[in-house]
């Protein structure tokens, strides 16, 4: 159970001390939203399904980059909790490119 509140409390703290980023992002999208939304004739399936297929395709790349980019690697995720922190940080990114993805898929592709 320390384990659990270890991750969360470090992801919390993390986005603390990034709050620009994570602000600036978030503005970002909602702006790229409302941009979208005005466009009524978007065939909002479409850009869902190249958004997720996105995310799948990113997960697995960003799965196997975290441990690399953390200076580390896979001989050091040793228990579970090792195991669904690096795939909870893969699919954080990964959904993060897939919220944009979507957006920007019906924006370009007409």
């Amino acid at each position: 159970m320390y384990e659990i509140w270890l991750v969360i409390n470090t992801f919390y703290e993390l986005a603390l001390a990034n709050l620009g980023l994570v602000l600036s992002t978030t503005i970002v999208w909602l702006i790229l939203m409302l941009v979208t939304q005005f466009k009524k004739d978007l065939p909002w399936g479409k850009g869902i399904k190249v958004a997720i297929v996105t995310g799948l395709v990113a997960w697995v790349i960003f799965f196997v980059m975290v441990p690399g980019l953390t200076k580390s690697s896979f001989a050091y995720v040793n228990s579970v909790i090792d195991w669904l922190a690096v795939a909870g940080v893969a699919a954080g990114f990964a959904g993060l490119l897939a919220l944009f993805v979507g957006p920007i898929y019906l924006l370009v592709k007409r």
